[in-house]
């Protein structure tokens, strides 16, 4: 019995140590004591979001549409986003446009951080197209 009150009286002076560290400015705090305060922070922030993302789950509801519905809405809806689709493509392909041109000009001006960049935004560009369209691959 001893040895549970113990255990309990630790415990309580660890828990006020823990609340007066969190309180206590950083510069006041040794390197330790900072390090123990960060931890705990990251410990409560990792906690958090898998309880959150646990509680989400909880949340999951089978709904299905009634038959013979009208689809006016969901034709509407695939034509505005097969607009964007098509914007977002061209417009990848101008972004590695002027990855190119930005490629040629760190050739001309013997710049590394010119090419790179210039291939960067080359790059950055082409894979913009490709999840453009790669759309259509789950497009009905």
């Amino acid at each position: 019995m001893t040895r549970v009150i113990t255990y309990f009286k630790d415990k309580k002076a660890e828990i006020c140590t823990n609340i007066r560290e969190d309180f206590t400015p950083n510069g006041r705090l040794t390197y330790e004591q900072r390090e123990r305060k960060m931890m705990r922070a990251a410990n409560k922030i990792t906690c958090g979001l898998m309880l959150m993302s646990m509680m989400l789950s909880c949340f999951g509801i089978t709904a299905f549409a009634a038959e013979g519905g009208r689809t006016e809405g969901v034709e509407t809806f695939n034509t505005v986003v097969q607009f964007i689709v098509d914007w977002v493509a061209r417009i990848g392909l101008v972004i590695a446009f002027i990855g190119a041109v930005q490629f040629a000009m760190g050739f001309k001006d013997d710049s590394a951080d010119g090419k790179t960049r210039g291939l960067m935004c080359l790059a950055a560009g082409f894979i913009v197209y490709a999840v453009a369209k790669a759309y259509d691959m789950f497009a009905e």
